[in-house]
């Protein structure tokens, strides 16, 4: 199984490239988000998460919602290749926010309501979708991995200076090659 890239991986800043065609290449990316995106709890997953530089993530929230007004997981996380949200709500859905890159840290983080999102799936078909709540939260964020951001650089002052102790820790673990997805600990 592919290694989770951590805060301080210089891959996670870079823009991801647009897939020209959906080939063996990319099908095995695929396979590797959803393996990793599971196999670590994720809401989902990009590809330059696990070292990948393509414009492909996974989403693994369904449309349906529990008791406490939290989404289910899916079963078989959705693909979403060369993704663009075409339109943005100006209402806006605040929750904590987490990412398996910067395990142990979270904030909240305010994004758009509703979204509309135009993806290519792994079949090869070219879909827009309206989505809302969690599962644009979602999609807002691991389109914004492709683009090489990170949550906390949209998050208050005051969460980023709390959070700067751990991360700025994370970042030396990750330079030092002394972390990996198979040994994490803070």
């Amino acid at each position: 199984m592919r290694s989770l890239c951590y805060y301080g991986n210089p891959v996670l800043k870079k823009k991801c490239k647009e897939v020209t065609e959906i080939n063996d290449e990319v099908k095995k990316i695929i396979k590797d988000l959803k393996e990793v995106c599971l196999a670590h709890n994720g809401s989902g997953l990009a590809a330059n998460q696990i070292g990948y530089d393509l414009r492909i993530f996974v989403n693994d929230l369904s449309e349906k919602i529990d008791k406490e007004g939290y989404p289910y997981c899916l079963d078989n996380p959705e693909v979403y290749i060369n993704p663009v949200i075409t339109k943005y709500s100006d209402r806006q859905f605040i929750r904590n926010e987490g990412c398996l890159s910067l395990p142990g840290v979270s904030a909240e983080v305010s994004r758009s309501h509703d979204i509309v999102i135009e993806f290519t799936n792994e079949k090869g078909e070219r879909i827009t979708k309206k989505e809302k709540k969690w599962r644009a939260k979602c999609l807002q964020h691991e389109l914004d991995h492709l683009d090489g951001k990170l949550y906390i650089e949209i998050i208050s002052k005051e969460d980023l200076e709390r959070m700067t102790p751990q991360l700025l820790a994370l970042e030396a673990r990750t330079k030092k090659g002394m972390i990996s997805s198979s040994n994490f600990e803070l």
